[in-house]
């Protein structure tokens, strides 16, 4: 008899506990936010067709496959040294600016003359020679990294 009593106490309080937590819920809004959540679960579930669900497993096992490889090979290590770099040289930073102004600088420049005689004007401004003299230096040094890594058979 004293087990049946100790029993209903203990399950009275915690039936107390989950009216608590179940009026904490209410009285924040998680409880709404909850059946919205569940709501749009079962919509999703009902609008998806087997179709669908068969090719997001199947992208879901691709990306799991491309993780395991990455993973595996090193790639996210080197990956993530490849951003450190590229985030302490602003090289991104850089280069999206660069491609930034040189688009607003265009859309307000005159129109080319055309001919050898346009061709000769920039030609001979300092700042392409420069620059073509800086894309000379990018396509040799890209060349020899490439041909470090010989091409797979």
């Amino acid at each position: 008899m004293a087990t049946v009593i100790s029993e209903h106490h203990t399950h009275d309080a915690e039936l107390r506990r989950a009216q608590e937590a179940l009026a904490e819920l209410v009285n924040n809004g998680d409880l709404d936010r909850l059946v919205q959540l569940a709501r749009l679960i079962g919509s999703a579930q009902d609008a998806m067709s087997d179709e669908m669900i068969s090719r997001m497993a199947g992208m879901a096992g691709d990306a799991l496959c491309l993780v395991d490889r990455i993973t595996r090979a090193g790639t996210a290590e080197r990956l993530l040294e490849v951003a450190e770099q590229i985030e302490k040289t602003h090289v991104m930073t850089d280069l999206l600016q660069s491609l930034a102004g040189a688009a607003e600088e265009s859309a307000h420049a005159p129109t080319p003359k055309g001919g050898v005689g346009g061709l000769w004007e920039i030609i001979r401004q300092p700042e392409t020679q420069q620059t073509i003299q800086f894309l000379i230096l990018v396509g040799k040094h890209f060349r020899s990294r490439r041909r470090a890594h010989p091409a797979e058979a």
